[in-house]
């Protein structure tokens, strides 16, 4: 069976964003990703965008060239884009250690830390597109050799976390720093209740605005830590999961997994299945000759983890080339995730939850980047 970009509206129960040959990002959509070949079609071809979120039958993305928040909308054709405006100038926001969190079907709040020196937030309503409100918040400055690292932003009930710790940015022989930092925000008025610290791990959440790297499950908010070679590594920390309970202004003393208890290991990003259960992806570090390994090479593997039991599970998949895109999506008891090659192209595994079983599925003629269950 071949699948191309243009079906039926029919067809429109998965989105596929993924580069083609000419690393175009295009969009394709399908009913079955159970079997067949997909193949790229420039029609479907989209602007060079960050694509970092889906919601509701619409993507949405940052054209940093001209500083836009961008809407799409989903048609059986492909993505037409719906409207855009400017807003970086007047927030100075940046995609780079950055975050996004929904208020609403109706609302998305993002932040980042502005190259890592101030905080910044901008709200904004995606059905009108403008931006409702935007600031600085109010934590603390680093100082003038120091910068914010390791992002995680969440807004939770009327809460906003911000995990972060601070690290001397251009001297990188330097180790991540020793602490986590949590700021409590209220939100809507935006102001910083409390700022608490932890020191048993570091590097909080991560530093890309589509990257996933928190989970809300049973009254708690659960993030990962994981300071690996990648992006700054500590001689004694090691990557774990904290969590906070919703409400309170600091991480839970009680609470610590370890995810392991060696400096080989490293782990990055969360994607949540719930029912208390995430995947995350893992790099042995001594298969990394150099730094563009992460990228190039298939050496990332997946991990089942369950939150409170405090347990991980290797899955049965082939390695993959390290990414923070959402590649992973659900079906009822079926995981489909996205998984590159080095040939440029694409196979979507499906994993059964209680089998424990997984096999290949639809092959994508370009590298997966977002799949996502179509509304």
């Amino acid at each position: 069976m071949v699948v191309s970009c243009q079906n039926t509206a029919e067809d429109l129960k998965y989105g596929i964003l993924a580069y083609d040959k000419d690393d175009a990002i295009v969009f394709a959509s399908t009913a079955d990703l159970k079997k067949g070949n997909m193949k790229l079609h420039q029609a479907s071809k989209t602007e060079d965008e960050i694509f970092f979120t889906e919601r509701a039958g619409y993507y949405y993305a940052i054209n940093q060239d001209r500083g836009e928040f961008v809407k799409y909308r989903i048609e059986k054709e492909g993505l037409k884009k719906e409207s855009a405006f400017e807003f970086v100038q007047s927030t100075s926001w940046r995609a780079v250690a950055s975050w996004h969190s929904w208020v609403s079907d109706h609302e998305i709040l993002l932040g980042s830390s502005c190259s890592g020196k101030q905080f910044m937030y901008v709200l904004i309503d995606v059905d009108k597109m403008e931006v409702v409100r935007y600031g600085k918040l109010d934590i603390p400055l680093p100082d003038e050799e120091m910068n914010y690292g390791g992002v995680m932003g969440r807004l939770v009930d009327s809460t906003l976390y911000i995990a972060y710790m601070l690290y001397p940015y251009t001297k990188m022989e330097e180790p991540a720093g020793d602490t986590i930092y949590l700021a409590s925000i209220d939100y809507p008025s935006m102001r910083t209740k409390n700022i608490t610290v932890d020191a048993r791990s570091t590097f909080p959440g991560g530093y890309n605005l589509f990257w996933q790297v928190s989970a809300v499950h049973n009254g708690y908010l659960y993030f990962i830590a994981q300071p690996g070679n990648r992006l700054r590594f500590h001689p004694t920390h090691r990557p774990a999961i904290m969590r906070i309970k919703i409400g309170d202004e600091y991480i839970d003393r009680d609470y610590f997994f370890q995810l392991s208890d060696n400096a080989m290991m490293e782990y990055y990003g969360l994607f949540d299945i719930g029912e208390g259960r995430v995947l995350t992806k893992a790099v042995d570090n001594r298969l990394v000759q150099e730094f563009s390994d992460y990228f190039t090479r298939n050496i990332v593997d997946y991990y089942l983890l369950d939150l409170e039991h405090m347990l991980t599970m290797k899955m049965p998949l082939p390695k993959d080339v390290l990414d923070f895109h959402s590649n992973v999506c659900q079906q009822g008891n079926t995981l489909y995730i996205g998984i590159r090659d080095t040939l440029g192209e694409s196979d979507v595994w499906l994993y059964d939850l209680s089998s424990r079983q997984a096999d290949k599925g639809l092959h994508v003629e370009g590298e997966l980047l977002m799949l996502n269950k179509m509304p």
